[in-house]
């Protein structure tokens, strides 16, 4: 007969032996037996994080870097509540976490007994699949099962598309026994990687539908950064009747490549011709586009055909004209696309204002004489002339991301963002995952409100000296500001931008973190030098006006869109 907690020591054993490296683990009672199991396996990095949010989104990061599965593993209750955020990103992103919740047997549960809830397939809606282990596995054929189960969930998480599974662990009083010691050899099935692609016939059919279209687009979403596809994208885009387009996210660029899609299609958008830019094929990429003005001109002006490739989630129609889903990776399909020429001259026209953008981008964003408040605007430029190449710049939800997509982006910068669900309740923490897991340089840059939202994603014992935080505070969630009707608002936006009277440096300081701050436009250079050439991690607080932000951001498109 097995020991009753074999199982148990099972889940960890199995994790090695399916290649999961890194445990986050936070403190609890019911997950005791899962802490003593995972802790005694020398081949894993336990790692503790109190604040369960927290935790969650610090995995969420370690496994956007390493592309790699990372275990959760937390108590039963609200505990398991608190993971929700961060599965629903990591679901939306193709991430793939194992996420182990300790649960109270069926007996326990709506019983008035404390830390008790309904446990089984609570992320219903954001997993590939919920796993329930046996409560105890006294029987040789619960073990088995148990071993079964463990090994489908995480084969399940990193099957493409990747994402997050639940595996639930009741477990009964005691809670604080021995693990067994003697060595088992749980059952592992292990499904071979297979992944879609599509077959010759229908490839002949999208070749022969390709060299037909003489005006193709092609719209990167977030993705991660991909040299071969990078590649493929130039190429494409060196031909006269395919124009490529990707925001900062997208992680692809190159010469003939527009990177600034805001900018060039608020600009389209006002234009009396603006037929002429319409695509015929439209190719979509990788996961969301925050590019509103695109999506407008795209759902306005919509093409024959939509084909979707790599989406994180199948069907996903933004521009309600897809026609085409086609399985596998994009550069298996790409590839085998025709490079010929076709009459056309849709990238010139395209190329033609993008040259115009450019030119009223800089004339916009030239640095204000050294007596004006410092504004967002400023801050971005500066970071983005400074950052070191090889660097990651961890973008926080929702004024920071924007700011940087009106700016060309760096070919030698990573560009990170949690775009699956755009929130602001984990940036923090998941950036600082990420540079856990990169140990290369990782800058962080968050307004106010989204720094404190997550503040506790300083509260733990792995904050690298590779992390630098810039914090941009406007006292207040400024996009409001942005995307509100200011008449409309006028009387209530404080509900809106909730201004608050956070001192960023006790906060800061209270974490045991290097802060230094800046509120001179003419000291900005010499703080962003002094913040990035620190030893240690750092916050940088720049004080800025959000009557300027707000005048800066309007004032930046009518200037595209009138000139």
């Amino acid at each position: 007969m097995p020991h009753f907690r074999q199982g148990i020591k099972n889940i960890a054993e199995i994790c090695v032996r399916q290649g999961i490296e890194k445990v986050v683990i936070s403190p609890g009672s019911r997950n005791a037996p899962l802490i003593f199991a995972f802790t005694a396996q020398p081949e894993i990095e336990c790692l503790s994080i109190a604040d369960e949010r927290s935790a969650a989104y610090f995995a969420l990061g370690m496994a956007q870097q390493s592309g790699k599965a990372v275990a959760l593993v937390c108590t039963s209750g609200t505990a398991v509540l608190n993971y929700a955020p961060a599965i629903a990103e990591a679901y939306y992103q193709n991430i793939p976490l194992i996420v182990i919740t300790a649960d109270r047997p069926a007996e326990m549960i709506d019983q008035a007994d404390g830390q008790t809830l309904r446990q089984h397939n609570i992320f219903a809606n954001y997993i590939k699949s919920a796993f329930e282990l046996p409560v105890e596995t006294t029987l040789e054929a619960d073990l088995q099962f148990s071993d079964r189960q463990v090994s489908q969930a995480i084969d399940t998480a990193l099957s493409y598309p990747e994402g997050p599974v639940q595996i639930n662990v009741p477990l009964r009083e005691p809670i604080y026994s021995a693990i067994p010691e003697h060595h088992s050899n749980p059952k592992i099935v292990k499904t071979l990687p297979a992944l879609p692609s599509v077959n010759s016939e229908s490839l002949k059919v999208l070749e022969e539908k390709w060299t037909g279209f003489r005006r193709k687009m092609i719209v990167f979403g977030v993705f991660p950064k991909n040299e071969c596809l990078n590649d493929l994208a130039n190429r494409l885009a060196a031909q006269p009747d395919v124009v490529v387009i990707a925001e900062n996210l997208s992680n692809v660029t190159g010469n003939n490549i527009i990177t600034q899609p805001e900018s060039l299609f608020s600009r389209i958008n006002s234009l009396e011709n603006k037929l002429e830019f319409a695509p015929d094929l439209l190719i979509t990429i990788g996961h969301s586009v925050i590019c509103k003005q695109l999506k407008i001109f795209l759902r306005t002006h919509q093409p024959a055909e939509q084909w979707q490739l790599e989406s994180s989630m199948p069907y996903v129609d933004t521009y309600k004209s897809l026609t085409t889903v086609i399985p596998g990776f994009a550069t298996d399909t790409l590839n085998k696309m025709p490079l010929g020429t076709t009459e056309s001259n849709f990238s010139g026209k395209y190329n033609s204002e993008y040259q115009q953008i450019k030119l009223l981008h800089n004339k916009f964003v030239n640095p204000a004489g050294s007596d004006s408040p410092l504004s967002d605007m400023n801050v971005v430029m500066e970071l983005l002339a400074q950052t070191p190449q090889g660097s990651t710049l961890h973008l926080a939800n929702s004024t920071s991301v924007r700011w940087t997509q009106l700016f060309p982006a760096r070919p030698d910068l990573t560009y990170i963002c949690n775009r699956g669900t755009s929130g602001i309740d984990g940036s923090l923490s998941t950036a600082v995952g990420y540079a856990y897991s990169s140990r290369q340089p990782t800058v962080f840059l968050s307004g106010d409100v989204s720094f404190i939202y997550d503040s506790n994603g300083l509260w733990n014992n792995y904050i690298g000296t590779n992390l630098k935080i810039i914090v941009m505070n406007n006292n207040g969630g400024n996009i409001f500001r942005f995307i509100g009707d200011k008449e409309l608002m006028k009387n209530s936006l404080e509900f809106f931008t909730t201004p608050h009277q956070v001192k960023i440096k006790s906060l800061v300081e209270a974490f045991g973190l290097n802060y230094m701050s800046c509120d001179k436009v003419e000291n900005l250079n010499e703080s962003i030098s002094k913040l990035l050439n620190e030893q240690n991690a750092c916050v940088l607080e720049v004080f800025t006006d959000s009557d300027l932000n707000t005048e800066n951001y309007s004032g930046y498109f009518k200037n595209i869109r009138n000139s």
